[in-house]
């Protein structure tokens, strides 16, 4: 059985004290590379679980292992007076294994020696006032902060790509081994039978980071789409979670299909009348007031520096935004990315331009159409994205060029050939595999496109010989190495394409705390 991916419910002064802020060691920027003023204390929030006992580390008593909290060096002093205040229940100060300060006591004196502060989520503010018994004049104040949590987006290196496999299933290994081939170890698969056949692993999940000087945690957040452990509910725990990786789930109830992450997607760092967003926009569809879950949205929302908006999905079939849009890489380009958008004018002009006996096994078995020919024929399917072009692909680019501040330099219209689906009740598919609907990842050797092979040809077997193919490879900047994926049986026939059944851990590549301290205060 292949799960279709259906649109409903399926289922500091303290220069004053001599003190030094230490981070421990990471893969993100120290201090001195942040240029971190010497009177702020950034950290994340601890809610990882870093000896792996079941419990959050912010829940927990001491756990092993410990490296999230923040270490602030008091030595060379006598008693220092610590007084905390902020939001007391996300803050805590720590010394030699002991809570020091919390939201039940904020005023304590300590011996000389370091601290650990510790936050509890994300965004959490506070100060901390440090005072020398002995030297009061002294007193100094720290800023304690914690980081946004911040989504990826295409531009970032990629670490690891997942997807669903099916060992030995006609199809699915095509699939798995396009990536394994490609990728090496930086694939990892993860057993379909172990989860209910549910290959959608991108709707499942989204990646996602927290970082501060020397600090740095990964947090999967885990969708509402499945839950009472049916499908792919238990991947993010089963497959994901560990030290410095942390699993979160915003929402509950009855999902639909906009809740699935298909439909939440990010776009590279972009300027929008004159204000910098060096993160990104996020980004999700609508479908008549139903989008990503309320509670979901309002904590997006709330952590400022990637500003969501919403495009109109009420078009599609299952959606998703990945369906008609995406961004890939371009060194050349003025804003060092094109965003790429489907278009169904461009797709008939292109097919058009076929030789119409050219014949279509594919499309033959599956959507009934043997030849090109029988495709420009069908005068219905050209009324449909005629409607769907003026209706609502052409407003939605009008969208993102106004959110995202896009010239026209900045897009490739990509040719697509959408038609309705009466089993979702008309909504619109991908009748040629989404092209947009990809894959990129870069593992430090440059970017690889895993793209869905369009199969636009007689001999299914040669790719070479697909003149879609050659068409999309010729509008794509050629710094991109592109790999055309057997997606058909497994995903493309089950209303999804290669984005939506695989899933990419990125590399935080730049610093919240002075990139984005001008979307945090709200200047």
């Amino acid at each position: 059985m292949i799960l279709r991916r259906l649109p409903v419910p399926f289922a500091v002064g303290i220069l004053a004290l001599a003190a030094c802020v230490k981070p421990v060691d990471s893969d993100v920027k120290t201090p001195s590379e942040a240029s971190l003023p010497g009177d702020a204390v950034i950290g994340i929030a601890n809610i990882d679980d870093d000896d792996e006992n079941g419990e959050s580390d912010w829940d927990d008593s001491g756990p092993e292992g410990e490296n999230d909290r923040v270490v602030v060096d008091l030595s060379g002093f006598g008693e220092v007076q610590l007084t905390l205040a902020g939001d007391l229940d996300l803050l805590r100060v720590w010394q030699d294994g002991a809570i020091v300060l919390d939201a039940d006591r904020t005023e304590h004196t300590i011996p000389s020696g370091t601290i650990e502060v510790e936050f509890g989520d994300f965004l959490a503010t506070g100060t901390l006032v440090a005072t020398p018994t002995d030297q009061p004049e002294a007193a100094a104040t720290l800023t304690l902060s914690s980081a946004p949590l911040i989504l990826n987006h295409h531009l970032q290196g990629a670490e690891l790509v997942v997807a669903m496999s099916a060992t030995g299933r006609s199809g699915n290994v095509a699939f798995v081994e396009g990536f394994q081939s490609v990728l090496g170890d930086a694939f990892t698969p993860f057993n379909l039978n172990d989860y209910g056949m549910d290959v959608w692993v991108e709707d499942e999940l989204e990646f996602a980071t927290l970082t501060a000087p020397g600090h740095r945690m990964d947090v999967v957040i885990d969708s509402i789409r499945t839950n009472n452990n049916r499908y792919l509910d238990n991947v993010p725990e089963d497959e994901l979670e560990g030290p410095d990786t942390a699993i979160r789930t915003w929402g509950s109830g009855r999902a639909t299909s906009q809740d699935s992450f298909g439909n939440l997607e990010v776009s590279p760092p972009v300027t929008v009348d004159g204000v910098e967003y060096p993160f990104g926009r996020i980004y999700w569809g609508d479908n008549r007031g139903q989008g990503v879950t309320d509670d979901l949205a309002v904590m997006l929302e709330a952590q400022r520096v990637q500003d969501p908006f919403q495009v109109d999905n009420t078009w599609l079939c299952v959606g998703h935004v990945d369906e008609f849009s995406t961004f890939v890489p371009d060194p050349t380009a003025p804003k060092g990315f094109r965003f790429l958008y489907a278009d169904t004018e461009l797709g008939r002009a292109f097919l058009e331009g076929l030789d119409p006996s050219l014949s279509l096994p594919q499309y033959r078995a599956d959507h009934g159409y043997a030849t090109i020919g029988d495709m420009l024929e069908d005068d219905s399917l050209w009324s449909q994205n005629e409607d769907m072009q003026a209706d609502y692909l052409d407003p939605n680019l009008a969208i993102f060029k106004a959110e995202l501040g896009l010239d026209d330099e900045d897009i490739i219209l990509v040719p697509g050939v959408f038609y309705e689906e009466q089993e979702c009740g008309g909504g619109a598919l991908a009748l040629i595999p989404a092209t947009v609907n990809l894959v990129v990842a870069d593992m430090g050797s440059g970017p690889e496109l895993f793209l869905p092979d369009p199969f636009l040809r007689t001999d299914v077997a040669d790719q070479s010989t697909d003149p879609f193919i050659a068409e999309v490879a010729s509008l794509l900047p050629s710094s991109l190495s592109l790999n055309w994926l057997d997606d058909w049986d497994w995903y493309h026939m089950a209303w999804g394409e290669v984005h939506c059944g695989s899933n990419t851990r990125r590399t935080p590549i730049r610093d919240w705390w002075t990139d984005a301290k001008h979307l945090l205060e709200g200047e």
